[in-house]
């Protein structure tokens, strides 16, 4: 990456941040008469404001939901996250700015001196919709099916981190860790927050599948398969008669990120959560309200490094060589978005400032370790997996085009309905190549889990020793000194190894109608839809 001068690309890069922020500052003035307070990096976590009670919402989300239990569903990623608070509530959920746990249906969650023992501390008085306890033996239920290999829960590798639990009292729970974590309550805020009943869950399964119990602030009233997911009002919800604000709200699936767009801005639809890095902008364009949290990773090429070709990390290296971020940006994504080489964004406290980048843009380099891959009688092939969507095409469009310009190198890119795309690489594991998006608020858990050689749902099938330590370190402590020690450490190990190639920083963004309110984007994207409404 450039140096840090006004004229280089991390220059203008900074100079992109602050005229954004001032683009937004202007907007929600003008548009909203106000809004919710800016984050560090200058932008908008939501919109504040009070929202009148009752009417209906409809929210675009990119596909259906394959499960609505929260061990099938992707509960830590912004597809399926606000419909699970839908229909779940959360235990705690992270403040978009500082990414601090917050109590909702718990009260508190404590540490002994070692950080390895944890207290939870339940509301009293909530109840699941079929009027069984939301108590601390339902939790406990929970995570331990988490970590039951026959669920096959997408958030397993953050459950693995829990020894056992143990049941002191109706609303109290002792979590012994199988190693100490300062760090534990983002864990369950990322990834353990969503509680079903457990009496409804054993009872019947296979009607849970279509009607799901929970304690949230909505039910599931009507489901029209790969059209949309009606929800309404909780009439038994444990916050009483003034919440939600909404009676209804409507998540319609539409994957085209074009139509929705429109969509919003002809009144069709109210607001969709996206991952792009060019709907904000293009929001902005038709005069719609916007809102954004930055979160870690973004957009990257994942290796399958658990087998061939990628098994060899020179394979990988030679990929990420053969690829330039400032470049991908301009062709694939209309310089809309923000370049990156780094797991962590421009200016994160959670890494030093010369924390080492992921290699790129060596074409050279690059053609040296195709051939000496060739020569060995491993010329590299491989398929290109990339979710169907517009964006995701031009992306692998660019990739397919540079790599295969190089010699002793052929790749070919298939796209895949995101259900389908989800199945094949989290949960079966049959890649070579993938283009993920890692939206996440911390390192704790999602970035551990995924690339600790000892996690579950490390499907990624990387191993490194070093990797393991940093990932251990940094979750001994919530000393942000101590942390960004830790992970800078990590960005070393990462940046030699190249399990993943991060090119694009990471922005959780809604794009919605100015009338909408009481907006906040919470965890990787969760809106909280408890106090959602309109203006």
């Amino acid at each position: 990456m450039a140096p840090a001068n006004s004229r280089g690309p991390l220059g203008r890069r900074r100079r992109a941040l602050v005229a954004a922020a001032a683009a937004l500052t202007g907007l929600f003035a003008a548009a909203c008469g106000g809004g919710g307070g800016k984050g560090s990096d200058g932008v908008d976590p939501g919109v504040t404001g009070a929202a009148k009670s009752g009417g209906t919402l409809e929210v675009i989300s990119v596909t259906d939901m394959a499960r609505v239990d929260p061990f099938g569903a992707i509960s830590n990623y912004y597809t399926d996250s606000s419909r699970l608070n839908a229909m779940y509530d959360s235990l705690f959920y992270s403040e978009p700015k500082t990414g601090k746990p917050l109590p909702q249906i718990g009260e508190s969650l404590v540490p002994d001196p070692s950080g390895q023992v944890w207290t939870l501390k339940i509301k009293p008085n909530v109840k699941f919709t079929d009027d069984t306890p939301y108590d601390a033996a339902a939790v406990k239920w929970t995570w331990d099916e988490h970590k039951n290999p026959e669920r096959r829960s997408l958030v397993a590798g953050s459950a693995a981190a829990i020894d056992k639990t143990e049941v002191v009292d109706p609303l109290t729970l002792k979590i012994t860790l199988k190693a100490p974590n300062a760090n534990f309550d983002r864990v369950v805020a990322s990834s353990l927050a969503f509680i079903p009943s457990p009496t409804a869950l054993q009872k019947d399964p296979a009607g849970f599948a279509a009607k799901p119990v929970g304690a949230g602030p909505f039910v599931l009233s009507e489901w029209a398969r790969d059209s949309k997911m009606v929800f309404t009002k909780n009439p038994k919800y444990w916050q009483g008669p003034d919440r939600p604000v909404l009676d209804k709200v409507v998540f319609s699936v539409m994957s085209d990120s074009t139509q929705a767009l429109n969509s919003v801005a002809t009144g069709g639809s109210d607001l969709k959560v996206s991952a792009s890095s060019t709907d904000a902008a293009k929001a902005r364009d038709l005069g719609l309200g916007v809102s954004q949290v930055p979160v870690i990773v973004g957009e990257a090429i994942v290796f399958n490094s658990s087998k061939p070709p990628f098994d060899d990390p020179r394979a990988r290296r030679a990929v990420a060589l053969a690829l330039d971020p400032n470049e991908m940006n301009k062709i694939a994504f209309t310089n809309q978005g923000v370049p990156s080489s780094s797991l962590f964004p421009a200016d994160s406290p959670l890494v030093k400032p010369d924390a080492p980048k992921l290699p790129s843009a060596n074409r050279v380099e690059a053609q040296k370790l195709l051939d000496e891959l060739a020569a060995e009688g491993k010329p590299l092939k491989f398929t290109y997996l990339v979710p169907q969507n517009n964006q995701a095409t031009k992306t692998g469009e660019y990739v397919q085009t540079q790599l295969n310009g190089l010699k002793n190198i052929e790749v070919k890119t298939q796209a895949m309905a995101i259900v389908s795309y989800t199945q094949a690489v989290r949960v079966n594991r049959a890649f070579e190549a993938a283009l993920h998006n890692w939206t996440v608020s911390d390192v704790e858990p999602t970035v551990y889990a995924y690339l600790h050689s000892s996690s579950p749902t490390n499907f990624l099938g990387y191993k490194s020793a070093e990797t393991d330590a940093a990932l251990e370190q940094g979750r001994k402590t919530n000393d942000p000194a101590l942390r960004q020690e830790a992970y800078t450490a990590l960005m070393a190990s990462v940046s030699k190894d190249v399990p993943l190639w991060p090119y694009q920083e990471g922005r959780i963004t809604v794009f919605h109608k100015t009338s909408v309110a009481g907006l906040l984007l919470s965890n990787d994207g969760v809106l909280l839809m408890d106090r959602l409404g309109r203006r």
